[in-house]
């Protein structure tokens, strides 16, 4: 008999059942334990996560709330229309302090250096524009005439290799994986994937990276140390098709999935093998992120994924120390 799958081990309800299509772990000073959620409606909404209740709602805008990220003095957000707020933590609360505009329909989500404080945010023509915490715009990355024909940008991820090299993964419209050297603003690897990327990861210790996408594979690639050259490794297939978002634990060990089904998967790292099916959610799911950091109420690193059905699951998968 198969094993049924594992109970999240708290459900949130999101405030007036809003959309979910955000999600960070906020650890601030003094043992404050936080996930902020980014929903349809506007809202940032806090949870506490010693009580599991919202204790603080953030207004930015009238548009969902695509990504955000929490740093120990600031927030930064994304709108749908390409909006990108960034407040500063205050005694009192949030205040927004500078605004990005950048007219962006997209999707693709910005990426943040937070040691650096650079943000990098996606733009039209397959541009990325860079700037900083404080909103001073620093650069872009654009590819040259010699680029293929890219389409939109889609989903990025920032890498950090050794000897100081700092690198932007990016997927396109148009099935491309390109690797940009952040220190020279050019291109130094790129391969053809099978499909518009809609999410990619990455795990340097592994020196492997995954891809969701909107067909039934999840697909698996690697990174040369030698040239930084990319190439396909292999397919992981899975039953139904639609991929909204691929994310590693930071141990390296498994890696999740959120699906269009409403399904997270959970495969081991090693073996590329499903562990488990996760059925908890109704409609698809957003996002998927692990914290970085025990929570205290549980003393494990937290799994949260956010969905349109309004639901936040937490869950404790896989770890083995605690």
């Amino acid at each position: 008999m198969a094993l049924l799958p594992p109970d999240p081990v708290f459900t949130i309800r999101n405030v007036d059942n809003s959309p979910v299509y955000s999600l960070a772990f906020s650890f601030l000073p003094g043992g404050l334990e936080r996930l902020l959620a980014g929903s349809k409606n506007g809202y940032v909404y806090a949870y506490n996560l010693q009580t599991n209740r919202v204790q603080q709602k953030i207004k930015v805008g009238q548009a969902p709330i695509l990504h955000l990220i929490h740093t120990d003095n600031q927030l930064i957000t994304q709108e749908k229309g390409g909006k990108f707020k960034i407040f500063n933590l205050t005694n009192s609360g949030y205040k927004e302090e500078q605004i990005i505009d950048i007219d962006y329909p997209g999707f693709c989500r910005f990426v943040a250096n937070t040691e650096l404080e650079t943000l990098y945010v996606p733009d039209g023509d397959a541009r990325i524009q860079i700037y900083n915490f404080s909103g001073e715009k620093l650069g872009i990355l654009k590819p040259d005439d010699n680029s293929p024909k890219l389409g939109e940008t889609m989903c990025m991820k920032l890498i950090e290799f050794p000897n100081d090299k700092p690198c932007l993964l990016v997927g396109y419209e148009a099935g491309w994986l390109l690797l940009w050297d952040l220190n020279t603003s050019q291109c130094i690897g790129k391969m053809q994937t099978k499909e518009c990327p809609m999410s990619v990861d990455f795990h340097i210790e592994q020196q492997r990276g995954i891809i969701g996408n909107a067909s039934d594979v999840i697909q698996i690639f690697s990174i040369s140390k030698k040239d930084f050259s990319l190439t396909h490794k292999m397919d992981v297939g899975i039953k139904n098709p639609g991929i909204n978002k691929v994310s590693t634990r930071s141990d390296g060990r498994v890696f999740a999935s959120g699906g269009w089904d409403g399904h997270i998967r959970i495969f081991s790292w090693f073996s590329l093998r499903q562990l488990v099916v996760l059925t908890e959610h109704r409609q698809a799911v957003q996002e998927v992120v692990y914290s970085d950091q025990k929570v205290s109420y549980w003393n494990a690193n937290i799994m949260a994924a956010g969905g349109l059905d309004g639901a936040i699951t937490l869950w404790d998968l896989y770890n083995t120390k605690k």
